[in-house]
């Protein structure tokens, strides 16, 4: 058989709306899988706001302490590093830009082949500080970045270890949380996931049809009101 399975953010995200909309209409829904879903799709949302439509490899310009020095334009270098977030063990931002030197210029081009495959890996903690970051958002004129509160901040730290780690890497035990903390934790992926695929400016929809996420964006945040209220 011939046939062929296209796999893209765009309908992977569109994928977890569906899912997230299945779940939530079950007579006994999972709010786990809710949450573990709703991070999910917050996850590719920044990964397609970050690279943009032409899949760029936003991550080259870090360093291993997460610092990074670049230059927009004619303007003077700046440069930016980690900060810790409020009231957060591991969730972070990046500092406001200060000036710095131009960086040397390297003496020899680096291969394709010579850049490792992990330094194309975005992790959680580091996609999270990104979107906040015009060093990597500002990828067009009209782009946007996306504004993650202090206690949004501390919310994704929850979800993100409390949650999607235990319900990722589970060992057989039993564990609880509760629903309230669930439904809004996915309530702040959800809201900020839709600010990346809709407001920051940065991305083609070429596979799915933005009217058609849209339209699920909103279906399934009414349905987690209604839920949450009831």
């Amino acid at each position: 058989m011939d046939a062929w399975d296209r796999i893209d953010n765009l309908t992977l995200i569109e994928n977890g709306l569906l899912h997230f909309q299945f779940e939530l209409s079950r007579e006994r829904p999972s709010y786990f899988r809710t949450a573990r879903e709703a991070h999910l799709v917050l996850y590719r949302a920044m990964i397609e706001a970050l690279r943009g439509s032409a899949n760029w490899a936003v991550t080259l310009k870090q360093a291993r302490d997460r610092s990074c020095e670049y230059q927009k334009g004619n303007n003077p270098w700046t440069e930016i590093h980690k900060v810790a977030a409020p009231s957060c063990r591991l969730a972070w931002r990046y500092s406001l830009p200060e000036p710095c030197e131009a960086p040397p210029m390297p003496t020899t081009d680096v291969e394709p082949e010579q850049v490792k495959r992990d330094e194309y890996l975005i992790g959680f903690y580091d996609a999270v500080a990104m979107i906040q970051t015009e060093c990597f958002m500002g990828q067009l004129v009209h782009s946007r970045i996306v504004a993650v509160c202090d206690a949004d901040m501390k919310t994704l730290e929850w979800l993100h270890e409390e949650i999607r780690n235990e319900y990722e890497h589970f060992v057989p035990k039993g564990y609880m949380a509760p629903v309230q903390d669930l439904l809004a934790a996915a309530a702040s992926c959800l809201r900020l996931a839709r600010m990346c695929l809709f407001e920051s400016g940065n991305i083609l929809f070429h596979s799915v049809p933005r009217d058609r996420l849209e339209r699920l964006f909103q279906q399934v945040g009414d349905q987690l009101f209604r839920t949450q209220e009831g």
